[in-house]
């Protein structure tokens, strides 16, 4: 007799136990909703289609989806890596949507996908639940192998979109706009070359270039920090001499060409021609390369310039030329 009591009350304990596990796990079942669906319900043998599975859960609720990599159970195919996303909810909850991307080219006709089964945990039990299986049908193209072979088709032609006429129309747009910018650099900078201002000077060039130097050295540019406007003013002082002692182009050359076109002008001094390229050259570091000479450099450069403009003035080479002449008639 106490054997059996004892036996009832294990049953009864047992079914209090599982009572409360199931009391535990329903309410979770009702906050979770699974649902699965197809793209499509008919395709062609070894087209592909999209299947999305759907679960609505908690976001405390840790629920196991299925893993298919390689094929999905009743013949279909997974062609790409599934793709999972989770959206929040108005509710509280959460939609995690998992999606493959399938095809068919072993099984033709009505084809059954699923059901697809999730599952959780709720204290030590797992619970789980199922879609409905979904039915998709796959057809296979009608071959007459009888009849005679049929001419090929001309390609298809596709109409064009207005987003396509809209591409081609704004690419043109935009090289005939390219091209127009092009000439008008181009013009821009021939025109920039042409009209190159030149201080007009009716005294001898280098009355005009010494004048100019000592109001330079006066200004004390460099001393200023001042050292970028105190090359560039240098320089065109010494290029404004070139072009009207000389008549080259110096204001619209380059240093090479300035150089260039002296030698070709009948220039012949070596040791006033590399004076003279030593300081263009060292001014072009500093307009062009943020070069920043020592303070004694500077000063240098002013007195070579003072230097090249009194060796070359043209008092000075016919003074030479009278000396030469001299000579010529004493020997």
């Amino acid at each position: 007799m106490m054997t059996e009591k004892k036996y009832i009350h294990a049953l009864l304990r047992a079914c209090g136990v599982v009572g409360i596990l199931l009391l535990s796990i329903l309410p979770l079942r009702g906050q979770v909703e699974v649902s699965a669906r197809l793209s499509r319900d008919t395709i062609w043998f070894g087209d592909q289609l999209e299947i999305s599975l759907r679960v609505v859960q908690p976001p405390s609720l840790r629920v196991t989806l299925p893993q298919y990599f390689d094929t999905i159970p009743r013949g279909l195919e997974v062609v790409e890596k599934p793709l999972t996303d989770t959206i929040p909810r108005k509710d509280g909850r959460i939609e995690v949507v998992r999606t493959w991307r399938v095809t068919s080219f072993d099984t033709t006709g009505v084809v059954q996908a699923g059901p697809f089964e999730v599952s959780w945990q709720a204290d030590s039990m797992t619970a789980r639940l199922e879609t409905k299986p979904l039915w998709l049908v796959v057809r296979l193209p009608q071959v007459d192998v009888n009849g005679k072979p049929k001419p090929i088709k001309d390609p298809l032609k596709i109409p064009l979109t207005w987003k396509e006429v809209l591409l081609w129309i704004s690419g043109a747009l935009l090289l005939l706009a390219a091209v127009g910018l092009l000439i008008w650099w181009i013009h821009h900078r021939r025109r920039r070359k042409e009209t190159v201002q030149r201080p007009r000077i009716t005294e001898p060039p280098h009355v005009y270039a010494m004048r100019e130097l000592e109001t330079l050295k006066e200004e004390q540019l460099w001393q200023q920090g001042k050292v970028k406007e105190y090359y560039t003013r240098l320089t065109d002082i010494l290029r404004t001499y070139l072009e009207y002692r000389y008549h080259i182009k110096a204001l619209e050359q380059t240093t090479p060409e300035t150089l260039r076109a002296l030698e070709e002008s009948g220039f012949s001094n070596e040791n006033l021609l590399g004076l003279l390229s030593r300081i263009l050259e060292t001014a072009d570091l500093v307009k062009f390369a943020k070069y920043v000479p020592e303070p004694d450099v500077n000063g240098q450069m002013w007195e070579e310039a003072v230097r090249f403009v009194r060796e070359t003035r043209e008092e000075n080479q016919e003074e030479n030329k009278g000396e030469s002449v001299e000579e010529d008639k004493d020997v």
